[in-house]
């Protein structure tokens, strides 16, 4: 992809666009107090070169009625020379909605959405245990998740401005999920700002039910909408995994802790010898190994077992990156909605 530089300008829009993804260019202009053409012309720029994406994927959080999709944290160790071609591997696969190649104690972080429990019992155990040279599979099946990427703000917009653009949302709506609305949420996930015209091209659907499609599925509530940025552009150029024992009386509280801190990407409840998994972008190492400190001084009894810095993501909730962290391809997920109705 073609490399740029954001300015000032280019993060406020994506800023206002990680609070109100699809909000019209008329709105976002009268909050930003630029032009609605000039900003339409922004994000242009902007996905063109691959340095910000809008994407949606399934509402993980409790009460959403998207539990149930099969979520798993995957740790792999292969041969140092066979990290990039088992990562690109991997990155045809649906089910693996995020690739990490780590230095630490494993070399591939996969965030796997399998769509039911079956279908990850399947991935583990049939396309990704018999790979040839995988040397260990680590599979935590994720039993909450309590923020994740969708709920990363980048820096520059006032309060005043977060305010006048956060949306008020009514309650979910009770539409019975279909194929029909599981397409259209591949091709919010392909392009969350897709107009009513384009998916109605695209599905072979008269404009206005397509409007109402989009209507729908948003009303569902199973969807995050995710305005993403090439992490070298956000100001925060490294990613870490931690992994952390809590005691079990204190996990909620300690996750929630971790959630609120700025720099926290995802932070997952699971299954297996860690509890927490927690993601985090910094500017520094110095700023890993002070977070690093600060969640033991201030939260006792938890332990950081490991850690794991990100080397480079090739794979992004389905989006595929190249080596400069743009995006330069997509492989939809195996599902974005959970059947039956909420």
């Amino acid at each position: 992809m073609t490399d740029l530089e954001l300015d000032p300008d280019d993060r406020r829009l994506i800023a206002a666009l990680q609070v109100r993804p699809r909000a019209s260019w008329t709105e976002l202009g009268a909050t930003l107090e630029r032009s609605p053409v000039t900003l339409a012309r922004r994000w242009s720029r902007l996905t063109e070169a691959g340095a910000g994406w809008m994407t949606v994927a399934p509402n993980l959080q409790p009460g959403t009625g998207a539990l149930g999709l099969g979520v798993a944290l995957v740790e792999l160790r292969v041969p140092p020379g066979q990290v990039l071609p088992i990562a690109d591997e991997l990155c045809a696969v649906p089910e693996v909605a995020t690739i990490d190649l780590t230095a630490g104690g494993r070399e591939l972080v996969l965030t796997v959405i399998a769509g039911d429990e079956d279908s990850l019992a399947r991935l583990l155990l049939e396309r990704l245990h018999p790979l040839g040279v995988v040397l260990s599979v680590h599979a935590h099946p994720v039993t909450r998740t309590y923020v994740d990427g969708s709920s990363w703000r980048l820096p520059g917009l006032t309060e005043g401005e977060r305010n006048r653009l956060t949306p008020h949302l009514a309650p979910p709506n009770r539409a019975r999920i279909s194929p029909l609305l599981e397409a259209v949420a591949r091709e919010l996930a392909r392009d969350g700002r897709i107009s009513a015209s384009e998916l109605a091209d695209r599905l072979d659907v008269r404009p206005r039910r397509a409007r109402d499609l989009i209507s729908d599925v948003i009303g569902t509530r199973r969807l995050r909408f995710r305005t993403e940025l090439a992490r070298r552009h956000s100001g925060y150029p490294l990613c870490t995994w931690y992994f952390l024992k809590t005691p079990a009386s204190q996990r909620a509280n300690v996750a929630a802790r971790i959630a609120a801190l700025q720099q926290a990407r995802a932070v997952v409840a699971m299954v297996g010898q860690y509890d927490l998994a927690v993601d985090v972008w910094t500017r520094t190492l110095d700023d890993v190994q002070r977070l690093e400190a600060t969640i033991e001084e201030r939260m006792p009894g938890v332990h950081i077992t490991d850690r794991s810095l990100v080397l480079r993501t090739v794979k992004l909730m389905g989006r595929l990156l190249d080596e400069s962290g743009c995006a330069a391809g997509f492989v939809p997920l195996p599902a974005y909605l959970k059947g039956g109705e909420i």
